[in-house]
């Protein structure tokens, strides 16, 4: 009997680590320090499991879309990790039971995560994240002369 074609793939000894992306909700009147120890705590669930934390980014309060738990805002952290699946299956396992958290998502970045690639991104600088309002729509650029006088008018056309 052949084996699956996906079996072929893997080195022996185990898994690749995937990358991987996980947003959570708070309420949004969660104190500080609580919030502080929820992210520490699903933080040592990733790293406890030999997954690789690479960032972790705390959004802040937002209006929620929708309201959750009789929630109108919350307050967003993403966190940014290189793991296997099981850690994926039990951090969502701790997100279920905990009642601070209103609703969580986790995606699948990259099948298969470069090492090189993800101590780069851990040594590199944190952006600082720019409030929307600070955000401000690129103005279109005013056509030069050149460009207005390209187009020509038509010319008359007589029928005849």
């Amino acid at each position: 009997m052949s084996r699956p074609r996906a079996w072929t793939l893997e080195p022996r000894g185990g898994q690749m680590p995937r990358r991987y992306e996980t947003i959570f909700i708070t309420p949004a009147d969660i104190p500080d320090e609580e919030l502080q120890s929820l992210i520490e705590r699903y933080s040592a669930i990733i790293t406890g499991r030999k997954g690789i934390l690479v960032k972790v980014e705390k959004w802040g309060k937002r209006k929620l879309a929708y309201e959750i738990k009789k929630h109108l805002r919350g307050y967003y952290i993403l966190l940014d990790f290189a793991s296997q699946t099981d850690v994926v299956n039990e951090l969502e396992r701790n997100f279920k039971i905990d009642d601070k958290i209103l609703k969580y998502m986790t995606i699948k970045k990259e099948d298969v995560a470069d090492l090189k690639v993800l101590e780069t991104e851990i040594n590199l600088p944190a952006k600082e994240t720019i409030p929307e309002e600070a955000i401000v729509p690129p103005t279109s650029p005013e056509k030069t002369e050149e460009e207005k006088g390209s187009v020509a008018p038509a010319a008359d056309e007589t029928s005849g």
